[in-house]
């Protein structure tokens, strides 16, 4: 019986003792996976910042419309009127362009890549994506902060 417990004894610590160590490719592939899986939480992050947003888009973009009517106004004025609207609207336009694009190229509920042939094809187009979001981001902001001041005035 003494026997029969040391030889089960032994079996569970030779076989607690033989777990693999992952191998240096495993450890540098679960790195890239985590970045990339980084990346699209920034991606989402920055989306979800400015998403709330285009709602007032829309909004300042009508007020400027509107402050054109029955005002006197000057060349001048009339033309920062508009390109201040238009950069209203592209920013819109560029968010609605930019979740189209991303939902299709990431779509909803896809895995992270396992594979590094995977990860080398799809990590470049993310950090492009990351890239748009974030220049829209300030553009967005931008156009944001212009319409206000001119409106205030």
């Amino acid at each position: 019986m003494k026997n029969s417990i040391y030889i089960l004894l032994l079996a569970v610590l030779t076989l607690a003792s033989c777990k693999n160590e992952p191998s240096k490719e495993e450890i540098a592939l679960q790195k890239q996976i985590e970045a990339y899986d980084l990346l699209m939480t920034e991606a989402m992050d920055v989306h979800d910042e400015i998403m709330p947003k285009m709602g007032e888009l829309i909004e300042l973009k009508g007020e400027l419309v509107a402050s054109k009517e029955g005002a006197e106004l000057s060349e001048g004025q009339l033309m920062k009127l508009d390109a201040t609207a238009g950069n209203l609207k592209a920013s819109h336009d560029g968010m609605m362009d930019w979740m189209a694009d991303y939902s299709e190229k990431f779509p909803y509920g896809e895995p992270s890549p396992e594979t590094k042939a995977d990860l080398d094809k799809k990590m470049p187009v993310l950090e492009q994506e990351v890239v748009e979001i974030k220049e829209l981001r300030d553009h967005t902001m931008t156009a944001i902060t212009n319409a206000k001041e001119i409106l205030a005035n």
